[in-house]
């Protein structure tokens, strides 16, 4: 091979390197259900995972910019905000600039992830957040109402701040989601591998992150690997079904201790809530 050659191949792999890990994708659904309320028909949520403290643009304007664009009506971040083993209290602005932004465009809610629950100044970011307007949901709720109607937004704590015991997260979803009490709830968490016990605790719709995607992808066979799941996992990304419960699953925005993503670009969600005709 030449030196031309071999330059131009050294030269594409840097690009498609760099294109991997920073051009934008977002990916638009639209999910029914029998049990959404009237008034809720057309609600719109962004969601936002797995950031790692990545930077998109000076003040976070590339994310914003899109954000704004798909005119949320609440705007979910479901944890990783920070990565633990690089950030420190004098690094924690690229995480505080894109929930500032965004809160400029709609109610931004927030579930932390299993690098909050390691990081030793999280509850410092965490009064950060709630000052600047953010809603911090740990293991708890609140009820948006429209025409007279309900629904709630659950946040849950990622297993990782209470030593991953299966009883305490069961407890957890309880608390948070006010288990069958009919009011249509969309669930924040981190972790998609729980599923089951989404369904079990009743919620309706939940918002996930935490496995990258797979971080690396191999086309028409799907992703390779994820923490807590293993190789060619299940519920790497997309949209899965466990009884009434649908959950999401965000590839994410940045990545954590390997530095690349491969045939899978950070991602942005939007999910608009649609009344299924039966419920009429």
């Amino acid at each position: 091979m030449g030196k031309t050659a071999a330059g131009l191949l050294v030269a594409g792999a840097a690009l498609l390197s760099y294109e991997e890990n920073n051009r934008l994708s977002v990916t638009k659904l639209r999910l029914s259900f029998a049990g959404l309320p009237k008034a809720f028909d057309g609600f719109t949520v962004v969601q936002l995972s797995d950031l790692h403290n990545k930077r998109f643009g000076q003040n976070q304007n590339r994310i914003l910019r899109q954000v704004e664009a798909l005119e949320p009506d609440a705007i979910c971040i479901t944890g990783d905000l920070i990565d633990k083993r690089r950030t420190t209290v004098f690094t924690l602005g690229d995480a505080l600039e894109l929930c500032r932004g965004a809160l400029r465009f709609a109610p931004v809610y927030y579930v932390p992830g299993n690098h909050e629950a390691s990081f030793s100044m999280y509850p410092f970011l965490k009064r950060q957040m709630k000052a600047m307007g953010v809603r911090v949901l740990e293991n708890q709720s609140v009820l948006l109402y429209r025409g007279g109607e309900a629904l709630r937004i659950a946040g849950v704590d990622d297993p990782k701040f209470f030593g991953e015991r299966k009883m305490k997260q069961m407890q957890n979803l309880i608390q948070a989601t006010g288990q069958w009490d009919g009011i249509f709830t969309l669930l924040l968490s981190h972790r998609p591998e729980e599923l089951q016990n989404y369904s079990v605790s009743g919620a309706d719709l939940v918002l996930t992150g935490h496995a990258h995607g797979g971080q690396f992808r191999i086309p028409k066979i799907g992703p390779v690997y994820v923490p807590n799941q293993g190789f060619f996992p299940p519920l790497a990304q997309g949209v899965h079904r466990c009884g009434k419960t649908t959950i999401v699953i965000s590839r994410g925005l940045g990545n954590s201790a390997f530095p690349q993503r491969i045939f899978n670009r950070p991602e942005i969600v939007r999910v608009v809530l649609t009344r299924h005709k039966s419920s009429e």
